[in-house]
């Protein structure tokens, strides 16, 4: 596939949150395991199932319990993905989820995609109150990290070679023909106010800059320090506001000596890779750049960077294997 292919979930970016054994629990997989999860609760007792669907008001809860949104179950706003029922749509959607939504974590880093994940939830989801819709299934946070992903890839080759984009703007514009020709009106605006959220947040993170009308909104909570063996400065304050920022020494791994060169100097640039019998070993090298990436978002890194990263996870899991 040339420059357009991409790792398998797993095999590229950020740390998951825990691994039990060789599978890693990353964001995704937790939002799969809750929707699962909900599956057996609705099964069990659909009075408790109903507690996490968006339901904007008393009115809107029919047979169901509970006063809604408004009457100040606000919980259901952020509840309402892991609402699903089974079916084998359900179960397709979640495994599009879960393996597109690994690669956009990936790219973003867990932390930056948990925030992701938050936002296309709620805002929609305060939309879907206002317009007094009901919703309840992952389907639409599914559509727009699948739209994400293809809007980072748009060239990427799917089945019988059909590029990205084409295959996502047969999948919308079909979502938007149906949802037109029921008149499911308020249906349609909350589709487009979460492919918003999702578009907007994923190129504050530093995804789809090859769509540039796309606005790039800051967004203050997540904006990290540049770590200290990044940017070769202190975290802390100077005193009383006075005088200049220390550089700070990182301790050295698997070595009784910190082995100087270019890399330590004070600057931000792109990390360069430490020459042949530095003493840093492969695993502390990889944490080097999965720590970059986690700090400052995986754009941050270079195009040799990004190689490298791949050649070392490769070679770990190969010696893994072994």
């Amino acid at each position: 596939m040339g420059r357009f292919a991409f790792a398998a979930p797993g095999g590229f970016g950020g740390k998951p949150w825990r691994r039990i054994g060789d599978f890693d629990v990353t964001t995704a997989v937790i939002v799969v395991a809750l929707c699962v999860a909900s599956m057996f609760l609705r099964a069990a007792s659909l009075d408790a199932w109903s507690w996490l669907v968006l339901l904007p008001d008393e009115e809107s809860t029919g047979a169901l319990p509970g006063n809604g949104v408004l009457g100040g179950e606000v919980w259901r706003i952020v509840t309402w993905p892991f609402a699903n029922q089974a079916s084998i749509w359900v179960v397709i959607t979640l495994v599009v989820f879960w393996y597109f939504g690994s690669q956009v974590e990936s790219l973003m880093g867990r932390r930056r995609f948990l925030w992701f994940l938050g936002l296309l939830t709620v805002l929609p989801g305060i939309v879907g109150t206002l317009l007094d819709l009901p919703q309840a299934g992952i389907r639409p946070v599914e559509f727009g990290v699948f739209l994400v992903f293809i809007a980072e890839y748009p060239f990427m080759r799917f089945f019988f070679g059909i590029p990205a984009w084409i295959l996502g703007l047969v999948f919308l514009g079909i979502e938007v023909l149906q949802l037109v020709g029921d008149r499911r009106n308020e249906e349609l605006i909350f589709l487009f106010v979460t492919l918003g959220v999702a578009a907007v947040t994923a190129r504050a993170f530093g995804l789809i800059n090859s769509l540039p009308w796309v606005p790039k909104v800051p967004l203050p909570s997540e904006r990290p320090k540049p770590a200290p063996w990044i940017t070769g400065r202190s975290s802390g304050p100077s005193d009383s506001g006075r005088g200049s920022w220390k550089p700070t020494k990182r301790p050295p791994r698997g070595g009784s000596e910190v082995v100087q060169g270019p890399w330590s100097s004070d600057r931000s640039g792109p990390l360069p890779m430490p020459p042949p019998g530095a003493g840093t070993g492969d695993a502390a090298e990889l944490d080097d750049l999965l720590d970059k990436i986690n700090a400052t978002g995986i754009d941050s890194l270079s195009n040799a960077e990004k190689q490298r990263l791949n050649e070392l996870s490769k070679r770990l899991r190969d010696r893994g294997t072994r």
